[in-house]
């Protein structure tokens, strides 16, 4: 009997002493999560502030519409630095996401407020466009725990034209799905695309998705995208060789036959 009084002994010890191991264990991290919660908000007032700063930079060197004199070195690496860490800022999340428990019937238009709000800032570090999968993963990151289907985001871009978002839905020929700042307008891409087959190395080798992906600043699956809208305007001769596709300036358009 001793020996079998002795086993549950043990036994309960352990169990005791697990007990104290979880406890300890969870209560840092509630720990964590309060002291996250708090950076989150830091985090966020901070952005706010910085892109104040930046905006007062932007439009406050000529308020009687003269020429702004050209920005001095520590200026410029001042900017850099916010630019910095307003990026630093973004990768922290969204501070209160916003959810249907709390939202109710209005979760749809203030879940697409509050991403046109987020992903403002990520297209202009990205080229102007970004593949609507992308702006799922990302947006989905900083809202921590509070996801959101595909099917949310879908219906919160689409109210978009609802009011002043700085972002857009757009639709390529081929059925891809991007977000594109309302600023980066098609006309603006098939100019850069033009200038960039007009160079006289493009000229001879053409160039590449990678090439233009680097140029535009987007990812290849846009660049590509982009590169098969200029061909289908007209402006734009492919080449689907052994090394890969590429593309080059469209004589035949302007031929005199």
């Amino acid at each position: 009997m001793a020996g079998v009084g002795g086993i549950l002994r043990r036994e309960a010890e352990q169990k005791q002493a697990t007990d104290r191991s979880l406890q300890e264990a969870f209560a840092d991290l509630n720990a964590l999560m309060a002291k996250a919660s708090e950076m989150v908000k830091l985090a966020e007032r901070m952005r706010q502030k910085v892109q104040q700063q930046q905006q007062q930079q932007q439009g406050g060197s000529t308020a009687s519409g003269e020429m702004a004199p050209s920005p001095s070195s520590s200026s410029s690496s001042a900017v850099a630095s916010s630019e910095e860490l307003l990026d630093l800022l973004l990768q922290m999340g969204i501070e209160s996401p916003v959810t249907k428990e709390t939202a109710g019937a209005l979760y749809h238009r203030q879940l697409s407020r509050e991403l046109a709000d987020f992903i403002g800032p990520v297209l202009e570090k990205t080229g102007g466009t970004m593949l609507l999968v992308d702006v799922y993963c990302i947006f989905n990151r900083a809202r921590g725990t509070e996801l959101i289907s595909p099917d949310d985001l879908l219906k919160a871009c689409s109210l978009w034209s609802s009011f002043n978002s700085p972002a857009i839905l757009r639709r390529f020929d081929s059925g891809i799905l991007v977000v594109q700042l309302k600023t980066h307008s098609d006309e603006h891409v098939t100019r850069k695309i033009q200038e960039m087959v007009s160079t006289n190395e493009a000229l001879r080798f053409g160039v590449s998705i990678a090439d233009v992906a680097q140029a535009l600043g987007v990812s290849p699956a846009v660049a590509k995208e982009e590169l098969l809208a200029a061909e289908g305007k007209g402006l734009l001769c492919r080449d689907d060789a052994a090394d890969g596709l590429r593309f080059f300036q469209n004589f035949f358009a302007t031929a005199q036959i």
